[in-house]
Parts: C-alpha cells; sequence; structure tokens
C-alpha cells in the first residue's frame, strides 16, 4: 500500500497480509508493518492492529514474541486493549476506512456474538462515547457521541455515521430539583431547568442517582409502542448502569457504588431527541442514546423493518 494513499488504505487487507506473513515469513510481516502500517496516521494503524491481533494463530504469535520488534508489537496491541481507543475527530476519508475502524471495535471490545453478526452482514450498531457533564448546555446535553450503523439495510460493508448522546442530561437529575425552601437540592445544578427525576439512589443518601449506559455489548430490538410520538428500541435483558453519586456530573472511579446492574432493567432506550435545528439543542436523555429528530428518518431507515441488532457501546478518549 503506497504511503501516497495513507488515507484512503485498505485496511483489511493490510491486516490480512500481516497476518499471513506472520505466520510463515515474520521478517517480512514485521517490515511490511515499519514500512506499510506504521506511516499511516495513528488512528488507522491502531486499527489495523485491532484488525489483525485476533486473527494471529498461536504460532504466528509465538514466532512474533521470539523477535523484539514483535514482541514490542504484541505489547503494543496488548496496551492498546487496555486503554480507551481515540475518538475520531475528524470525517473519515471514505466510507471503507470508516467501516474498518468500527469493525475494529466491534472485534476488539465486542462479544463473540457481535463480531459474528458482522462478519455475516447483519446490522450491528457501535456507540463512540467521549466523556462529557451532564451539567453541559445548562443540563440539556449535546450531540457529541455518535451511533455508527454498520451493514445498513440493503448496504453491507457500509458505515453510516449519526451524531447522539450516549449519555444522561442534568435536567432528569433530582439535583436539579428545588426544595420547598426554594433552594436547589445541589448548588452545583442552579443553572439546569428541571424537569423531572430520574435514577436510582443506589449510596442510600436520599438522592437519586443519574445513570449512563456501561461500556459492553447488547441486544436491542424494538420497542413494542410508540416512544416519544416515533419507533424506538429496548434491550433484551437488563442492563448495567453506571452511577454519578457525588453528583458532579460525570461518571468516574470517585463515585462510590458507581456499578448498578440492576436499578435500570431495559429502560435505557435508544429513541429520538431533539432535533439539531434548534437553538436551544436538547438531546432529550435520562440516560438513553439518542439521535437527534432530524436525523433520526434516515437512523430508522438504515435499520430497516422490525429490526434486532446488537449495539457495543465503547468508551473512548
Amino acid at each position: 500500500m503506497a504511503v501516497a494513499n495513507r488515507y484512503t488504505p485498505d485496511l483489511q487487507a493490510l491486516a490480512a497480509r500481516f497476518t499471513a506473513l506472520a505466520q510463515r515469513e515474520p521478517e517480512a510481516a514485521m517490515n511490511l508493518w515499519r514500512t506499510e502500517v506504521e506511516p499511516l496516521p495513528s488512528l488507522l494503524s491502531a486499527t489495523v492492529g485491532r484488525l489483525a491481533d485476533p486473527s494471529l494463530s498461536p504460532s504466528a504469535r509465538a514466532t512474533l514474541t521470539a523477535r523484539p520488534d514483535g514482541n514490542a508489537l504484541l505489547l503494543r496491541w496488548f496496551l492498546d486493549r487496555q486503554d480507551r481507543p481515540a475518538f475520531p475527530r475528524t470525517q473519515f476519508f471514505s466510507s471503507a476506512v470508516a467501516y474498518a475502524f468500527c469493525e475494529a471495535l466491534i472485534q476488539q471490545r465486542g462479544k463473540p456474538a457481535a463480531s459474528a453478526a458482522l462478519r455475516e452482514g447483519r446490522v450491528v450498531l457501535l456507540g463512540l462515547r467521549q466523556d462529557t457533564s451532564t451539567l453541559a448546555n445548562k443540563g440539556r446535553g449535546v450531540y457529541d457521541d455518535y451511533i455508527v450503523v454498520l451493514n445498513a439495510w440493503g448496504q453491507r460493508g457500509h458505515a453510516h455515521l449519526f451524531p447522539a448522546t450516549t449519555e444522561p442530561t442534568a435536567q432528569y437529575a433530582q439535583r436539579a430539583s428545588v426544595t420547598a425552601s426554594g433552594a436547589r437540592v445541589d448548588a452545583r445544578y442552579k443553572d439546569v431547568r428541571f424537569k423531572e427525576a430520574h435514577g436510582a439512589d443506589v449510596d442510600k443518601d436520599g438522592i437519586r442517582d443519574a445513570g449512563r449506559l456501561a461500556a459492553g455489548t447488547y441486544f436491542f430490538t424494538e420497542l413494542p409502542r410508540i416512544f416519544l410520538k416515533d419507533r424506538a428500541f429496548w434491550a433484551s435483558a437488563d442492563q448495567t448502569v453506571e452511577r454519578d453519586t457525588d453528583g458532579d456530573g460525570r461518571f468516574t472511579l470517585a463515585d462510590r457504588d458507581r456499578i448498578d446492574r440492576h436499578g435500570v432493567g431495559r429502560t435505557m432506550y435508544i429513541h429520538q431527541g431533539g432535533p439539531t435545528t434548534n437553538p436551544a439543542v436538547n438531546t432529550w436523555s435520562a440516560g438513553c442514546q439518542t439521535v437527534p429528530q432530524n436525523y433520526y428518518p434516515r437512523f430508522l431507515a438504515s435499520l430497516g423493518a422490525r429490526p434486532k441488532f446488537f449495539y457495543v457501546l465503547v468508551d473512548c478518549r
């Protein structure tokens, strides 16, 4: 792959060539990595590694481990699995590159059933989340995440990126409510226009804690009723959420008793949110995954009729 095509390379082909060479010609495999993969932008070279890593045979992995450069590469891939992947902050240069990037993350972070569904050409969704405070935009939320539809209806091998939010907004936090004395339950929420309280009091301090869907793999089907005047989707099993127990608007290790495997049931849906055409954008999320109203018809069309799909949610940096 020529470096001149460094923004639109065939990443799957590069990964396949590397794994094939690693099996029989490790020197040639490492030369391929140095000359054709490492010169790529870091987002793309990381994608090749995520595609190649699980495809290596045990013997090829052992051969690479015996080489200093091969062992260093395998260590880099190991560390990549432990770290949050980089959030794609610029547009991909081709749909093929976008698909490869998403395929690699599903292969690396999703459950095997989700990877198998993708290989079979079935619709699979990928959520790409960057941490944002629930207090952002005066507690109305921002669409700074992506939900990607892979293998959209009738379009195998394509990736359709939709702006989305995967985090709750402070307007649904009990902390934003007003007490009988007229004060906010939590003064940090003074700029938030409170709607109604959602969440569960997992740390038993008398305040319901906002939650967001934990990174992982979920299976969704269509909700058997209209929600917010349109189709929506719910998980087939109870979901796991993270709770903001200290109320700072973020979901971190500082939150005591933060992992909640029972308090939300299946109620963190995928549904439409407020439009981006409204100057006062509102994502309508109390923890659900929402796509803007003005993008939602295209989102539904990409899923097709009566869809059932895996949804892999990934925390990015």
